[in-house]
């Protein structure tokens, strides 16, 4: 099912596009958004809104959240456990914030909810499948490895703390 779009003639000859006030059809187009995937309240808005005027918009967002077909506070909470895995918590949090559109307070709910994250456990298996060994590798290699893991987000003290255990444990 496609977004439907009225097309009409304007003065000039040209086809111009009009955004549709069915709300029957946005709550559709709703339902097959999340067919597909779970979106945030935010990502489902900016979706329905290329095609239809805010009143349809606000009638299905109001209609799937009746069902519960979307809920911020669900979604924080899979996102979290399922992101947490490979990026550090304060990285997936900040995504949520800002590219998913989750509140502060529902992002705290769902933190409270969340399985918790072992960050150090997370680094050492980022260190196996880099094949880093801190005793073998060489300045440069760490340095780079250390840059790796604080793009993703790690803090500092946890990768180097991490690094220096495994350096120590190979000395003994």
């Amino acid at each position: 099912m496609r977004a439907r779009q009225q097309r009409s003639k304007s003065e000039d000859g040209t086809e111009k596009k009009e955004k549709s006030g069915d709300a029957k059809r946005a709550k559709h187009r709703a339902l097959y958004i999340l067919e597909r995937s779970d979106r945030t309240e935010r990502e489902l808005r900016e979706k329905l809104e290329k095609n239809y005027v805010p009143e349809a918009v606000e009638e299905a967002i109001a209609y799937v959240k009746e069902y519960h077909y979307i809920d911020d506070r669900r979604y924080a909470v899979n996102y979290l456990n399922t992101r947490g895995r490979v990026k550090s918590s304060r990285q997936v949090e900040q995504e949520l914030l800002y590219k998913k559109g989750i509140s502060k307070e529902v992002l705290e709910e769902a933190r409270r909810e969340a399985e918790p994250q072992d960050e150090s456990g997370q680094i050492r298996r980022w260190m196996e499948k880099k094949k880093i060994h801190p005793e073998t590798a060489d300045r440069d290699e760490l340095r780079r490895f250390y840059l790796f893991l604080m793009r993703r987000g790690f803090r500092s003290e946890d990768i180097l703390r991490e690094i220096r255990s495994r350096d120590m444990e190979n000395e003994y």
